[in-house]
């Protein structure tokens, strides 16, 4: 699988709609993990090539001049990259695959680059005004994943059962249902918010799911924790959402890892998924899916709901919910992580021991099921308007549970942010040391 972001996509789309010659452009390409053994692979800073750097330049083909081919072999050599190979084909019904042209002009490019560039994976994309597709350079055509605001990927789904998804087909049409079907995604914590987004996307239709916590089932869980009984307490949270999953959709696969993310194996464990959703109550595990949703452009939703008491009175009831992906502001844009909070959390219990900042442990916050439940709905319509094309623009909300309001945020990325600009970890996956704490 090849993840481009949209935005850079975008542009050559709107290039193929709008010019009547053939537009190259060029990226790097960065090994990112993989899915049941299928490598994937990031795409980072694809743009268009300049003008002089045209060899031949018509409405049915375009070449590059060798000295921009150097440079760009070296450019990629210094950053341990293989290449992409972009370029566009235009007019009023435009052909959507690969040309003979573009077959017979791979051959000496990838002799050239394999040759430039050992071991490193290289890739040939074609847009039109609406369509994309890529495949490794003079070889088979690969899947495709466009990660921004909205997500889209290009893998087939089997067929729905029966008349179940008949009022979401209804609500957001056939295509974005067989979208939702199609998709891996991750929840991360399988308490309050996460075993609710289980319950819901199970109802939604999502056939494939990691399911990833830590913990064990305490009584005082049982106050929101759904698909838990009393006989639950003592077992794993995410074998309690597994079992609760499958007895909605027996179909859905699952897998549970009762992990912490923070620990480098585990937070791997999510590289193969296309979406994830942070149910989480840490601020190091939080700082781990930013980097993570940014570096290998998985798109996550982060949500947390927070109840200020004071003496017998409820001084505010805040939630709120933010999309993770290329294009869109991170934690560290919006101002949510706490970076000693952060450190603290990464130490092992031995090192938090000698630590003489921590003292005391963690206190037990206020919950309630209904404004978990708030929330998490909250961050599946997200999902579901990045996925299935239900027509809503937030990508960030917040919630005033006093007031009754939910309202939409609107935040620009911060230039040169380390997690989610190109000047940090946007789009390097494996050459970028993520934030987890490592077995020793």
């Amino acid at each position: 699988m090849l993840r481009f972001q949209q935005l850079q996509a975008a542009q050559l789309h709107a290039a193929a709609a709008s010019r009547e010659v053939e537009t190259c452009a060029t990226g790097l390409v960065f090994p990112a993990g993989n899915i049941g053994g299928e490598p994937i692979f990031t795409v980072r800073g694809m743009q268009e090539v300049p003008e002089g750097a045209y060899y031949e330049r018509t409405p049915y083909a375009a070449s590059l001049k060798p000295a921009f081919m150097t440079e760009l072999s070296n450019t990629a050599k210094k950053a341990g990259a293989g290449v992409l190979l972009a370029h566009t084909h235009v007019g009023l019904r435009p052909l959507k695959e690969f040309s003979s042209v573009d077959d017979r002009g791979e051959v000496p490019l990838e002799q050239y680059f394999s040759r430039k560039l050992p071991n490193r994976q290289s890739f040939a994309a074609v847009f039109t005004g609406s369509t994309l597709r890529a495949r490794s350079l003079g070889g088979t055509n690969t899947a495709i994943a466009v990660v921004g605001r909205e997500l889209l990927v290009n893998r087939k789904a089997e067929a729905a059962d029966g008349n179940r998804h008949h009022r979401q087909v209804l609500a957001f049409g056939a295509a974005g249902q067989a979208a939702v079907a199609s998709l891996r995604v991750a929840i991360v914590g399988l308490g309050g918010t996460g075993s609710v987004v289980a319950s819901q996307l199970a109802h939604l239709g999502v056939r494939d799911m990691l399911l990833v916590d830590p913990d064990k089932v305490e009584e005082t869980n049982l106050n929101r924790l759904i698909g838990s009984t009393p006989a639950d307490v003592g077992c794993p949270k995410v074998e309690v959402a597994a079992r609760h999953v499958q007895a909605i959709s027996p179909e859905t696969k699952v897998k549970a890892v009762a992990g912490d993310v923070v620990d480098d194996h585990v937070a791997k464990e999510l590289l193969g998924v296309d979406f994830i959703f942070a149910c989480t109550d840490s601020q190091a595990s939080r700082a781990v899916l930013n980097q993570l949703a940014y570096q290998y452009l998985i798109p996550c939703i982060d949500m947390g709901v927070g109840i200020h008491v004071n003496g017998d009175a409820i001084r505010f009831i805040a939630g709120r919910v933010q999309m993770l992906s290329a294009g869109l502001p991170c934690l560290i844009c919006t101002d949510k992580l706490d970076f000693e909070q952060v450190r603290r959390e990464m130490l092992t219990e031995e090192q938090r021991k000698a630590d003489q900042y921590i003292q005391g442990a963690a206190v037990p916050q206020p919950a309630v099921i209904s404004l978990n439940s708030s929330m998490s709905s909250a961050a599946v319509t997200i999902f579901l308007a990045s996925v299935a094309g239900v027509p809503s623009t937030a990508r960030m909300l917040s919630y005033d549970g006093k007031l009754g309001t939910m309202r939409a945020v609107a935040m620009e990325p911060r230039p040169g942010c380390i997690a989610c600009s190109e000047d940090g970890g946007l789009g390097l996956g494996d050459s970028w040391v993520l934030p987890t704490r490592k077995k020793k």
